[in-house]
């Protein structure tokens, strides 16, 4: 993709204590503007989905592929559930600091997860899990003076999640007659 030249792009703060979406990069190809989002939102374990990168065979064979997935306190607080190919674990778990969980699963000893913020991942148990989490409900606007902004209409679908800490693509069909400015701005239901 092209680097679209003379775009200013801003960041609107989403009203709460954290930091609002930032606009990372933006880009265009054939008249599709792709915007790179980095949402910004709080590291918070009860809020996420932890899915492992690598993939496990299924049964029956010919299903496709598994990944192993970890909630922490997502139906109840205090407790994780391990889902591993076909079968679930329970037990509790305890955060010790902002990346770091002591998970304690029925009938095993204690396993010690580490998320690293530069990369993404949480390690646990000898494998790399990707942090997931609902994508905010968003609107892109525009504007040619920086004044009057106008809502974007014809957004692509987004996935109904993404990984914490990395940008997702919002792309968007618009005529580039004129130097556009963009902004992303969160609401909540």
């Amino acid at each position: 993709m092209k680097r679209l030249t003379g775009l200013f792009v801003a960041g609107l703060l989403s009203g709460s204590a954290v930091a609002g979406p930032e606009i990372a990069g933006i880009a265009t190809k054939d008249g599709v503007v792709e915007l790179s989002v980095n949402f910004a939102q709080s590291f918070e374990w009860e809020s996420m989905k932890f899915v492992s990168k690598k993939t496990f065979p299924n049964d029956p064979p010919w299903f496709p592929p598994t990944r192993h997935e970890l909630t922490f306190g997502h139906h109840e607080v205090g407790m994780v559930e391990w889902f591993q190919s076909d079968y679930i674990e329970i037990g509790n778990y305890e955060v010790t600091e902002d990346f770091t969980v002591e998970a304690k699963l029925f009938g095993r000893k204690k396993i010690v997860g580490v998320v690293d913020p530069a990369t993404s991942l949480l390690k646990f148990d000898g494998l790399d899990y990707k942090p997931m989490v609902k994508t905010p409900n968003f609107i892109v606007k525009s504007s040619t003076n920086l004044k009057s902004w106008k809502k974007v209409s014809g957004l692509e679908e987004v996935d109904k999640e993404y990984q914490w800490g990395q940008p997702m693509a919002v792309r968007f069909r618009l005529k580039l007659a004129e130097q556009q400015f963009f902004i992303i701005q969160i609401y909540e239901d």
